[in-house]
């Protein structure tokens, strides 16, 4: 099966412009602070809250619901991210808040199995831009050992011939 990189490409630059927008009236919640360093590494300069700060889930809607009416629910596409994501829904939802959750559901599906946390996203989307700026399909290490085992067979070759 292969992929179209210039798609996946293209769909990861419309989500991360849609969450940019979003951002600017609502706060993005994500698990930890490494999911918030990928996301400013991304480019992502608005509220951005990380659950995991010593408080509860609700506590956290709470405190969201003082500030804001809306928010956006952005944690890992795993278990216990869509655990938390639901607990997020609920939370906010008995606080009156609005939540938006379209996003991680359109990164999940962009991302193809092939991460399924928030903190890996800006590498992500880093190797994907070089594989289309580049058109290589494989990554670097898998181009490195392809190149010294056809080197292998070429020496091995060599040696063979009268």
């Amino acid at each position: 099966m292969m992929v179209d990189y210039e798609a996946v490409h293209e769909e990861l630059q419309d989500i991360l412009d849609d969450l940019t927008e979003k951002n600017r009236n609502a706060p993005i919640i994500v698990e930890g602070e490494r999911d918030v360093r990928a996301l400013r590494a991304l480019g992502i300069l608005g509220e951005i809250r990380p659950i995991n700060r010593g408080t509860t889930v609700f506590a956290l809607c709470e405190d969201l619901a003082r500030d804001h009416r809306e928010a956006v629910i952005l944690t890992d596409w795993d278990v216990r991210g869509g655990r938390l994501a639901r607990q997020l829904r609920d939370g906010l939802a008995a606080n009156a808040v609005r939540y938006d959750d379209e996003v991680r559901a359109r990164l999940t599906k962009a991302c193809r199995k092939e991460i399924s946390d928030v903190e890996s996203l800006d590498r992500f989307v880093e190797r994907i831009a070089s594989i289309v700026e580049t058109r290589e399909r494989s990554k670097p290490s898998k181009r490195y050992y392809a190149g010294k085992v056809q080197r292998w067979a070429m020496r091995r070759t060599k040696r063979r011939v009268p």
